[in-house]
């Protein structure tokens, strides 16, 4: 790529000659064009050169960076290989040396066994050889003594003589079985232990949350308790305010309709003294007022009639209230009955669950019987219809003695008494079971 000082003519020989007969037209140019465009492809040439050069410049440069490269990753990988041949060889040494301990582990433990099994086969042969020397001699003796004897007598003493024979290993094997009897009776008193304490701790848990759930129920129903009873309340002091208004209507009724008569009796004097002078009595006070009590009257039944609308609503309210509480009620004894019902049927198993379904059947019975010693009636009042002086229907003076004779919600009644022979059979269920037990 380097260009000597007279090789520009050649060149510039060769680019003329490559563009197509440039040569020829520069011929005919004139000296002065020919000179400046020659030094314009001098320049150019120059220029593609400084260009040429600074591209090698660059791609020697990458080159040289390329092999440094190289060069570090040739270290690292020798690095890494020294590295996992020095651990390779340090796991080998680390296995050949357990390798030899658990050989050696191993071989004393072989040794000891060995051992073992000598010194217990030599005891063995010493027993062997006590027993039979111990045989021998007892059986001359015995050969001796019983020569006379019945062939009973002899095979008798036979038998004893090899229970003798079979001593020592019976009292090993005796010691042995007791051992292992009495490990297995220690076994199987700590499992039963454990057992009874699993048990325990999981009838306490049921007996946690079933206590938890009960005060929640406790606590709603005293919400709703409270809740009724200030609906409850409300509408009392309504009552007895439209009782009120009803008494001051009728003393107000009972006044005019005096007056009413009163004046009329002065107006029917007057028209007998003064027969001719109607047109005068016509228009007197009195005659307006008996048209006017007779006006009063008719308004007096109309505000009856809305105070019996009135009590006909809050009858049917108490109505509505005493067949939803007779439901719930029936509903809580038909579920405690069957369960009742339950127990019985398993009174030849009685268990502690069943005892302690019981004692929940009777708490919830109690339950029961407090909801409905608290409950209060809509129709309930703390004074009685009579204070009033209601005696101008049939209808109220029905309620009026009743009221008066007897202050009842025949509801409530009818539970206790449903709750308290639930409470008296779980009783008798549970007596029945104890004195099956016991």
């Amino acid at each position: 790529m380097r260009m000597c000082a007279g090789k520009p003519s050649v060149l510039l020989y060769c680019r003329t000659h490559r563009k197509c007969g440039a040569s020829m037209l520069m011929k005919k140019l004139p000296p002065l064009t020919q000179q400046s465009s020659l030094e314009e492809d001098v320049e150019t040439l120059r220029s593609s050169l400084d260009n040429l050069r600074n591209k090698m410049k660059v791609g020697l440069e990458i080159e040289s960076h390329l092999k440094k490269k190289v060069r570090d990753l040739e270290k690292q990988k020798i690095l890494t290989d020294e590295k996992i041949m020095a651990g390779l060889s340090m796991l080998r040494e680390f296995l050949s040396q357990n390798r030899i301990n658990i050989t050696s582990i191993l071989d004393e433990g072989y040794s000891q066994l060995k051992y073992d099994l000598h010194a217990v086969e030599e005891r063995i042969r010493q027993l062997e050889l006590n027993g039979g020397t111990e045989l021998v001699s007892h059986q001359g003796h015995n050969l001796k003594e019983s020569e006379c004897r019945d062939v009973h007598i002899n095979t008798e003493s036979n038998a004893e003589l090899n229970k003798e024979e079979a001593g020592p290993n019976l009292s090993n094997t005796t010691a042995n079985s007791e051992t292992s009897e009495a490990l297995a009776l220690a076994l199987q008193e700590k499992v039963a232990a454990l057992l009874l304490l699993s048990q325990e701790e999981e009838r306490q848990l049921l007996q946690r949350n079933m206590n938890a759930v009960l005060q929640k129920k406790i606590d709603e129903l005293q919400r709703n308790l409270l809740q009724v009873t200030n609906e409850k309340v409300k509408a009392l002091m309504e009552l007895a305010q439209l009782k009120q208004e009803y008494q001051l209507l009728l003393q107000k009724g009972d006044h005019d309709i005096k007056q009413s008569k009163y004046h009329s009796e002065i107006g029917g004097e007057n028209t007998f003294q003064d027969g001719e002078g109607r047109l005068k009595n016509l228009l007197k006070k009195s005659y307006f007022k008996r048209w006017a009590g007779t006006l009063d009257s008719e308004r007096n039944d109309v505000e009856s009639y809305s105070l019996g609308f009135a009590r006909m609503k809050v009858e049917n309210a108490t109505l509505r209230e005493s067949l939803e509480s007779m439901e719930h009620l029936t509903s809580s004894i038909r579920r405690l009955r069957h369960s009742l019902l339950k127990i019985k049927e398993c009174t030849h198993a009685m268990t502690n669950n069943s005892t302690e379904s019981l004692e929940n059947i009777i708490y919830e019975a109690k339950l029961l019987k407090i909801a409905l010693g608290s409950s209060l009636p809509v129709s309930w009042s703390a004074v009685p219809d009579a204070e009033y002086g209601i005696c101008t229907n049939e209808v109220l003076y029905d309620d009026s003695t009743l009221s008066s004779k007897e202050k009842v919600d025949f509801v409530s009644a009818a539970g206790f008494e449903m709750v308290e022979l639930l409470v008296f059979v779980a009783q008798l269920l549970k007596e029945s079971a104890r004195g099956s037990e016991s």
